[in-house]
């Protein structure tokens, strides 16, 4: 993997395009924007240096993508990575580091991000975790909340999603719930399904996890 090369992808087609979002689906790109009201004056570019971290902890290219749904506001919406909350990055807990860009004293930790790194530290660096949709989806009026995305959001981003495994070029592909599976299946992306960690499903994640980094 070549990091500059998802590195330009990024800067080319995430970090400076408009949410797109409406009025009754509201949408956060949180590389670009900021809200005043619950982050940090330079919020968007902590996230993307969060990012950064990310991807040059990597000594070798993943064999591995990991595909979520969308950025939860308890985690990557703060954090800027995916599955990683922003007191996580500051924990030492994480092969990487990064700041929080809330303006909560105490930064948001998020259920989900625990049980994923608890999970996946052992298998860093061989994949990566992306979003099919990479921007905060949320309810109107409550920028903190999640919202689950529909099929057009879904496709909107899907051209990304299929270049950034054209340049990624993993050995496999798992889809974290079911918003995942279908972008994956929409670009013909051969896909072993995983359970969210969240509601219940911890233990169901782990064993699918297990599965593909063992067989």
């Amino acid at each position: 993997m070549q990091i500059q090369d998802i590195w330009d992808l990024l800067e080319r087609s995430l970090f400076s395009k408009p949410s797109r979002g409406t009025n009754a689906r509201p949408v956060f790109n949180l590389y670009k924007e900021t809200n005043l009201k619950i982050e940090q004056a330079d919020g968007a570019k902590i996230r993307r240096a969060n990012l950064y971290n990310y991807l040059v902890s990597f000594l070798e290219p993943p064999s591995v993508l990991i595909v979520g749904e969308a950025p939860g506001w308890r985690g990557c919406r703060f954090s800027g990575v995916p599955f990683t909350s922003e007191s996580q990055l500051q924990s030492a807990s994480l092969p990487f580091t990064g700041n929080p860009s809330s303006l909560r004293p105490k930064p948001y930790r998020e259920a989900s991000a625990t049980i994923f790194w608890r999970v996946m530290a052992a298998y860093h660096p061989r994949f990566l975790v992306w979003n099919c949709v990479p921007f905060h989806l949320y309810r109107p009026g409550e920028p903190l909340s999640n919202r689950r995305p529909s099929n057009r959001e879904i496709a909107r981003y899907l051209p990304f999603l299929a270049h950034l495994i054209s340049l990624l070029q993993p050995r496999r592909v798992a889809a974290v719930g079911r918003c995942a599976q279908w972008a994956l299946n929409s670009i013909s992306i051969p896909a072993l399904p995983l359970r969210h960690p969240s509601h219940g499903g911890a233990v169901e994640f782990e064993q699918g996890i297990h599965k593909i980094f063992k067989s």
